[in-house]
């Protein structure tokens, strides 16, 4: 394709290794969920690694409510696809003069495919999600949060590996207060002899919640004081054929919570005692992070970025999708056992720490960034 008029071209800005970067985040999510908040944690901590931000998103979206380390550019814009949209949310862009473009969800990475073909702008995605779709073969790099992602852009998206670089989500030096744990189950109505596994996320049928209700159903049967906390959206739950029916059991309704939508989620992990993730399809998950960051031990399904993090046995219990009898058998190791507990989950945020520290993600991002900026050239 001939080269775009330079009244359209994007300014190459140089980029050492050294020096601060001009990063566009172009995000696709309005709510809080777990796009947002990766979001939010990266941009927190390249900002405090001396990074300027813009950040083009939804108009009113959770992203432009929060408080991050520095003031940041912020363009709202509601993504669609419209030719007058993206040319007017381009050139703001342009005029701004970025190091890279770093697009977040599907319609974000619809802009950057205009921008890379139309302007040879220096454009990446991270891989959030598992899609079939025509952008990642063309953006200069995809970020896949986990080694099962990248398995997949390179088999479904055609993605070459070169162009492709595992790198976790970061996350921030979470720190428990100890206070949250009482505010919270105070408001959920749980003492403090009971025993809390939380699930966190949007239930319906890729989280399947339901999973956590079976195993709930085994874990009583030893441990009757055992309860079930799950955070999340409840719009899905009738993707998982039995819910109602399974939640209506005596030997179950009385020991679970369902909380609804919460903006403070991670607030309400410090109320858990473990955390349950039995996901059938994940990138991250971004809680199992969280949990891991606030010392709790996780028991988790073998999914996106889990099996790459956690060793199972030494940083959490990790499992084969749909292990309902080992996921139980492995929290009543939890509850029978104080100190277990407590070293996992130390352990876990050691390990977390190594391996998705702030410093280290943001070194592994940056140095994509440069190949993309370098591999930009002269951005015809």
């Amino acid at each position: 394709m001939p080269a775009a008029p330079a009244s359209t071209r994007f300014p190459h800005h140089a980029t050492d290794r050294d020096s601060a970067m001009r990063v566009v985040h172009i995000v696709a999510h309005k709510g809080i969920n777990g796009v947002t908040t990766s979001c939010r944690t990266l941009i927190s901590a390249q900002q405090r690694h001396g990074h300027e931000i813009m950040l083009v998103t939804m108009p009113g979206g959770w992203l432009t409510k929060q408080d991050f380390p520095k003031p940041l550019e912020i363009i709202e814009s509601h993504l669609k696809t419209r030719p007058r949209e993206i040319a007017r949310v381009g050139y703001l862009i342009r005029d701004w003069n970025p190091t890279v473009i770093h697009c977040h969800a599907s319609k974000a990475n619809k802009y950057g495919l205009v921008y890379r073909v139309v302007a040879g702008s220096p454009v990446l995605t991270t891989a959030h999600a598992r899609k079939r779709q025509l952008p990642f073969a063309f953006l200069r790099a995809v970020i896949a949060p986990s080694t099962q992602t990248a398995q997949f852009h390179r088999r479904n998206n055609l993605v070459p590996a070169a162009k492709i670089a595992v790198i976790p989500h970061p996350i921030s030096d979470v720190i428990s207060s100890g206070t949250a744990r009482a505010k919270c189950r105070e408001e959920l109505g749980l003492s403090e002899d009971e025993f809390v596994i939380g699930m966190v996320g949007a239930v319906d049928k890729r989280k399947n919640q339901i999973d956590g209700l079976r195993i709930l159903e085994k874990v009583l049967s030893r441990h009757p004081h055992a309860r079930l906390v799950v955070v999340g959206n409840r719009g899905g739950e009738g993707t998982m054929p039995g819910w109602a029916e399974l939640l209506a059991r005596p030997s179950v309704r009385d020991s679970v919570i369902l909380t609804g939508h919460r903006d403070d989620a991670v607030s309400l992990i410090e109320s858990f005692d473990t955390l349950l993730s039995t996901s059938r399809i994940e990138e991250g998950p971004i809680v199992v992070l969280e949990a891991m960051a606030l010392e709790r031990p996780i028991v988790s399904y073998a999914v996106g970025m889990v099996p790459d993090i956690v060793r199972d046995g030494t940083d959490g219990f990790v499992l084969s999708v749909d292990d309902v009898c080992g996921a139980a058998e492995r929290i009543c190791q939890l509850i029978e056992d104080p100190d277990l507990r407590e070293r996992i989950g130390k352990q876990g945020r050691l390990r977390l720490l190594q391996e998705c520290g702030e410093r280290k993600i943001i070194e592994q991002i940056d140095a994509a960034y440069e190949r993309v900026a370098r591999a930009a050239g002269t951005w015809k």
